[in-house]
């Protein structure tokens, strides 16, 4: 079960780094980088400037849903790997397991 967690998570790595590229290849308010890289241009012609903005943000919103639902699955996975809900309590490990020394007694001066 292992592997499954560490393809969801390469997935969701490989699906951040393509949201990442498509938000920044966009055209916003100021020209954004989509006029600096040629193939976004070429896309540009082929489909015609609006269509290549419709794609673009479509494309957008469905990444960024397959990125929220790869997180919740990841989250899913690895809690049925660990057992559950069952809480844990994190400590070092000496409040279980023994006691706090007591303080010397003190010197009479």
């Amino acid at each position: 079960m292992g592997w499954i967690l560490g393809v969801l998570i390469f997935l969701l790595v490989v699906d951040a780094i393509l949201l990442t590229l498509l938000v920044l290849i966009q055209q916003g308010k100021g020209g954004g980088l989509a006029t600096d890289i040629q193939g976004v241009a070429q896309a540009s012609q082929l489909l015609g400037v609006r269509h290549a903005a419709d794609f673009a943000e479509k494309a957008t919103w469905t990444l960024f849903g397959v990125l929220i639902g790869l997180t919740l699955l990841i989250h899913a996975v690895h809690s049925s790997m660990r057992g559950g809900d069952i809480p844990t309590t994190r400590t070092a490990g000496m409040v279980e397991s023994q006691p706090l020394p007591s303080p010397p007694p003190a010197k009479p001066q």
